[in-house]
């Protein structure tokens, strides 16, 4: 699965970072074509089906519309940001149970309204924005409120 993902990756960026904003193809400098060759080899080494699977997921994008495609270019980059213990502990997560949770969400949100999925996209930016201790505090406010609506519907509990 790993692999798959990786190599579906690494195809994707190749096919991304070959093409300036404006669509044209570029002309990769030497190092770029080393890099570009190797990818290639890693991909053709995979067996057919995850080859498949790479090759489907590279015909996805570029059928995305350009800003979501800005949209995961921010977020790749803020994956490549986070420190390899953090990517750790997240791939950890995500190969637990939190994997189905995860894809429900991203399928929530595939699904929803046009205007909804922009209203995500904004509180996502504007949560990008804060600080470590304002996500902190608003971290525990809503979990008071959300202690406070379970104790008035009789619930309890954390």
């Amino acid at each position: 699965m790993m692999r798959v993902l990786a190599a579906g990756c690494w195809l994707w960026a190749a096919a991304v970072m070959a093409q300036p904003g404006d669509g044209r193809p570029s002309r990769p400098t030497p190092e770029r074509q080393a890099a570009l060759k190797a990818r290639l080899e890693a991909l053709e080494a995979l067996p057919p089906e995850e080859r498949a699977r790479a090759r489907r997921n590279l015909e996805r994008w570029r059928a995305l519309p350009p800003e979501e495609k800005a949209a995961l270019r921010e977020t790749l980059q803020a994956w490549k940001a986070l420190p390899p213990e953090e990517r750790r502990l997240l791939r950890q997560k995500l190969r637990g149970g939190d994997r189905d949770e995860v894809r429900q969400r991203l399928r929530a949100y595939l699904e929803a309204h046009p205007e909804r999925r922009a209203q995500v996209k904004e509180n996502l930016r504007r949560w990008r924005e804060l600080s470590p201790e304002q996500r902190r505090l608003l971290r525990e406010r809503l979990r008071a409120r959300r202690m406070a609506e379970r104790a008035a519907d009789g619930g309890g509990g954390p």
